[in-house]
């Protein structure tokens, strides 16, 4: 293997239960009620995925660019006073890939200030080689567009790489991009995907951290 392609929020940094609170929290702005199931459901998916729902939810488009704004102004205090934090593990396998000598692409729907800032806040920035965020490419998670971005600026072929994702949408990107994926679900939710849905999937492993990143390397190097 000569590189890895990760997934940010979520899988890096716990900040999909924050995302969530902040909907609810934008909603509640507006005395506009609406389920947390529902938006439970939002997780791992990207903003033009979730927008018909937030429309029928908020009533106008319009409205769902201000409930987003509150969003966005709840996450970014939360950001600023320490309440998310980095997944475990998270830069002790950033640091492993590095000695080992593999190319990081980071491949996000984040889209770049958001995604930056994040990376900006826990150091995370100078572990990639490249970058590639969601208002940069023409289709979003589950196309396989985003991770075929990212392996072309990695300069990367998909049989020299792997990805690693929290979430099904994004690891079915990963596997129409060619890609092995290696799935460990965001322990934050109870998200435990069926079978059939990983069948789909190129799995090479499926774990509940991101210690399985180096497990997986040990038995590739060890066959």
């Amino acid at each position: 293997m000569k590189g890895a392609i990760f997934d940010l929020d979520g899988l890096l940094v716990d900040t999909e239960k924050t995302y969530r609170d902040g909907w609810l929290w934008g909603f509640e702005q507006f005395d506009i009620e609406i389920p947390k199931e529902i938006v439970d459901a939002w997780g791992g998916k990207n903003w033009k995925q979730s927008f018909d729902i937030l429309v029928q939810a908020a009533g106008s488009p319009e409205k769902v660019q201000e409930v987003r704004a509150k969003r966005e102004e709840y996450f970014y205090e939360q950001l600023r006073h320490g309440e998310i934090q980095l997944k475990p593990y998270a830069k002790d396998i950033l640091i492993e890939l590095k000695k080992r000598e593999l190319k990081i692409g980071l491949a996000t729907t984040t889209v770049t200030k958001r995604a930056t800032d994040i990376l900006d806040q826990f150091g995370l920035k100078p572990f990639f080689d490249t970058f590639t965020f969601g208002d940069e490419v023409a289709e979003n998670k589950p196309s396989p567009i985003p991770y075929l971005t990212a392996l072309e600026r990695t300069d990367l072929l998909a049989p020299e790489a792997f990805a690693v994702e929290d979430s099904l949408v994004g690891a079915t990107s990963a596997s129409r991009a060619g890609l092995g994926v290696v799935l460990i679900p965001d322990s934050s939710f109870e998200r435990n995907y069926s079978k059939e849905e990983k069948e789909k999937l190129n799995l090479l492993t499926e774990g509940n951290d991101l210690r399985v990143v180096i497990d997986l390397l040990d038995k590739k190097t060890n066959n």
